[in-house]
């Protein structure tokens, strides 16, 4: 039963010495734990945060380092990146779900000597409950501060804008459940008593996807643009032999559907109405692009959601008339973030006043309608996934032949954007792009490393001298 493990894992971490307000970090593939841990946690006041499996030893080492958890959970097919962080974190318990390393505790025996009842602990509105880590514009994340009020007002309106799930619905989690956009529906779904079907994180299959919606009789999931491409790029035969026509909903995130891709999508999912949205783990949900609009408003995200509100402001904090690209901010319920943990410059950054912005620059039609037209800072979508440029190339920067390089997006049709490297060498150096591959390999997860690279003679500059990233885009148009 949930709720008796939830109480256990509570308990396991308050018997540890933790208290309300200490972190307790996740290091999981997609697995039912996640439920223990998101809400044992949120239960005794404690605060989740979730690191993503693909990242390597440095990058997580960074996340555990700026969070300070008290705690670390993780799973045993991941231990070997716990070994390669444990001499340059703090952390006075690590539990393993799997055979632990030394004196780390045991997850399952943890649980079972714990108690069942419901912990003594004050938990409050206003508590943050869980602190993911967004890609950062200077080359580190940021720890997004979620509060328990902001998060149910954030599922409630998500819930009011894609359907009125209950608990006849069956959810298939595809997205990892360290990223905000599963750990927020999965929660939700528990929270009305729906069903959630976790699937693997060992590579997307798109006829094993396609199986699992028939034989589980999946009502809904969420889903990036890469696996309905995936999906709808099977052969008809695969593709007629399943019945998926339990399927009432598809959410869509992370980065607008190509018009092909949308068509072909309504064409097979005969029976399931197409939702895209725009959020993000600071916003929540800001927009919703309905399934009857989907076809008439091709690369819109759609209005702004129950009790948002959005302006689309210069730089000068001025809003922009009707039609013309302005910064996109929003303010009403449920937004999640009041303040980047540790990061009050950040915080400073992403407000002006009551409005917070995630750095994004949309215009809005005549109906109300908002297009993302650029990505301030240059984040580039791969496959579902925020980056930055300025974190990769800090590490290409560093390979001794190497004199000056810039990361772009390209676009790609299955993983939305292609990381792309641009560089120039030092005089006298040569560099195979195998070489500069393998470089970067160790130091950066695999949606962060560049699939291509460009060695060029120069980089085109500014008046002033410095690189014209956009120069550099247009080269590839």
């Amino acid at each position: 039963m949930l709720d008796d493990r939830v109480n256990r894992l509570a308990n396991t971490l308050l018997g540890l010495g933790l208290k309300k307000g200490d972190r307790c970090a996740i290091f999981f593939n997609n697995r039912a734990e996640w439920g223990d841990c998101y809400m044992g946690m949120g239960r005794a006041g404690i605060i989740a945060v979730p690191i993503n499996f693909r990242l390597t030893p440095p990058e997580v080492e960074y996340i555990v380092n700026d969070s300070t958890p008290k705690a670390f959970i993780y799973e045993e097919e991941l231990a070997s990146v716990i070994e390669q962080i444990k001499p340059n974190v703090k952390v006075e318990h690590f539990i393993c779900l799997g055979k632990g390393q030394g004196s780390d505790l045991d997850y399952d025996e943890c649980l079972a000597k714990a108690s069942a009842g419901v912990p003594d602990v004050q938990v409050n509105e206003d508590d943050i409950y869980f602190m993911p880590y967004t890609s950062g514009t200077t080359g580190f994340p940021k720890g997004v501060c979620v509060s328990n009020k902001d998060l149910v007002m954030h599922l409630l309106v998500f819930f009011k804008e894609h359907g009125q799930l209950d608990r006849r619905d069956r959810m298939l989690v595809l997205m990892p459940l360290f990223h905000s956009n599963s750990s927020w529906y999965t929660i939700g779904l528990l929270m009305v008593g729906g069903t959630a079907v976790i699937h693997h994180s060992g590579g997307f299959n798109p006829e094993e996807v396609l199986q699992v919606i028939d034989e589980e009789k999946i009502t809904y999931s969420s889903v990036v643009p890469t696996m309905l491409v995936m999906i709808l790029n099977q052969p008809e035969e695969i593709k007629e032999k399943y019945n998926v026509s339990t399927l009432k909903r598809f959410i869509v995130g992370s980065a607008p559907l190509h018009t092909k891709t949308k068509e072909d999508t309504i064409a097979y999912f005969k029976g399931a109405e197409l939702f895209e949205g725009y959020g993000s783990s600071e916003t929540g949900c800001v927009t919703v692009l309905y399934s009857e609009d989907q076809l008439r408003k091709k690369r819109s995200i759609g209005m702004a959601v129950t009790g948002k509100e959005i302006r689309l402001l210069d730089e000068n904090g001025k809003e922009v008339p009707q039609g013309e690209v302005g910064e996109l901010y929003s303010r009403g319920w449920g937004v999640p973030v009041t303040k980047y943990w540790n990061n009050p410059e950040a915080t400073k950054e992403a407000f002006r006043g009551e409005w917070v912005s995630a750095g994004d620059m949309a215009r809005v039609d005549e109906e109300g309608f908002y297009f993302l037209e650029d990505r301030k800072k240059d984040m580039i979508i791969t496959g579902g996934e925020n980056l930055y440029p300025t974190e990769v190339e800090n590490i290409i920067a560093t390979h001794p032949a190497v004199s000056e390089v810039v990361v772009i997006g390209l676009p790609d049709e299955m993983w939305g954007e292609k990381v792309h490297a641009v560089l120039t060498l030092k005089e006298g150096q040569k560099v195979s792009e195998q070489e500069l591959k393998d470089f970067v390999k160790p130091q950066l997860a695999g949606y962060k490393r560049p699939k291509s690279y460009d060695i060029r003679a120069e980089l085109p500059k500014s008046a002033t001298g410095k690189i014209a990233r956009r120069l550099i885009r247009d080269l590839y148009k």
